[in-house]
């Protein structure tokens, strides 16, 4: 029979979200199959994590180190949200390259323009097109409650019908940012999803089905200014948000880890012995350092890496230190995701979420 693999990444899935929501899909794959906690790559955000988990790769070797760039040499800045900037092979273009069909669906459109290099059939929920709505129904707004449902409808409309040897499918965190894990509407976006990928597996029982998270969430209540810090000291340096992207008002371009670009790179080691003692940071790094520590590449990061505690984001804001009420992520206290695999004809031990695609045998 041939192989059938299906990959899905559920944007902000910590593990919390499964502990407070009656899942019986998903308890019945882990019952069937496996489950284990495991780690996501940090910066613990969307682009970062869906590229390593698509490839198999840490960033070292994607070359995808923010969901935002600010290039040295030409001092230009971008978006990551498109394939050149990914430096090796989807594991859909190595299965293509094999001779296997596949597909990439996804909520937002910025990882459809990052991922869908050797997909055979793209969708993204966001800009989803007139067939599939006649399909399954009206489009959903990015926000929308109902996007994830709308995306899963649409996938195993997808695999019923094209029946993609390999197939990735990625969600919005959306509701994650919004609610917290015992909260009513989380609960019932959960368990929509879990319905939904019920019938999926139910339509091909032999299908592999892999299922992880880009990164948890956590609830942040001190908004950290990194300029101004270093700035009060006489340091002028330009803060990037990690997670800064398209879609502000998910998390209001507020996270957990900042990339520092230095005015005069030799105040590096000063800049960060002040970015150390600075309220709400937990951990900074010389560019070096951090590429080795966390399998970064290097000549895409800032001059220095900085990582808050669990309470804290950092951004711009009116001082350097200000109260913030915003559920976000970025640092290694959302780094826990849970690895959930049903159908593997092989057993495997997974540590990180990329080592999905990293084990698959598809190469």
């Amino acid at each position: 029979m041939p192989r059938k693999v299906l990959i899905i990444c559920v944007d902000g899935l910590g593990p919390d979200y499964l502990h407070k929501s009656p899942s019986p899909n998903l308890d019945r794959m882990a019952a069937e199959g496996s489950f284990q906690i495991g780690q996501s790559v940090i910066p613990s955000v969307t682009n970062v994590n869906n590229v390593s988990i698509i490839t198999g790769k840490p960033p070292s070797v994607h070359g995808i180190t923010s969901n935002y760039y600010l290039d040295h040499t030409t001092g230009r800045e971008s978006y990551m949200e498109s394939a050149e900037y990914v430096l090796c092979p989807t594991v859909l273009q190595r299965a293509r390259a094999q001779g296997m069909s596949t597909a990439l669906l996804t909520a937002k459109q910025k990882l459809l323009r990052l991922l869908d290099t050797g997909a055979d059939y793209s969708l993204s929920a966001e800009k989803p097109d007139k067939q599939m709505i006649r399909e399954i129904g009206p489009a959903q707004d990015i926000y929308s409650p109902d996007i994830n449902p709308w995306l899963f409808r649409a996938l195993r409309l997808v695999l019923q019908e094209r029946n993609p040897d390999v197939a990735y499918c990625s969600t919005t965190d959306g509701m994650m940012h919004k609610y917290a894990p015992d909260q009513e509407e989380s609960i019932r976006h959960i368990q929509a999803l879990d319905s939904i990928l019920g019938e999926i597996i139910d339509d091909n029982t032999d299908r592999e089905v892999y299922l992880t998270a880009d990164h948890g969430m956590s609830a942040k209540s001190r908004g950290v200014d990194l300029e101004k810090a270093l700035r009060s000291e006489g340091i002028e340096a330009r803060a990037i948000p990690i997670i800064k992207d398209r879609y502000v008002a998910h998390h209001q371009n507020l996270g957990g880890a900042s990339y520092i670009y230095l005015q005069d790179e030799s105040l590096g080691e000063e800049a960060l012995g002040i970015l150390q003692s600075c309220v709400g940071v937990e951990a900074a790094y010389h560019c070096e350092a951090a590429a080795r520590r966390f399998d970064l590449m290097a000549d895409r990061i800032g001059d220095l890496f900085v990582l808050g505690d669990q309470q804290t984001v950092f951004g711009q804001f009116e001082t350097v230190e200000v109260p913030v009420a915003v559920r976000s992520h970025g640092s290694l206290h959302e780094s826990a995701v849970p690895i959930i695999v049903y159908g593997s004809r092989t057993e495997h031990t997974y540590h990180r979420n990329f080592d999905i695609v990293g084990q698959l045998g598809i190469d």
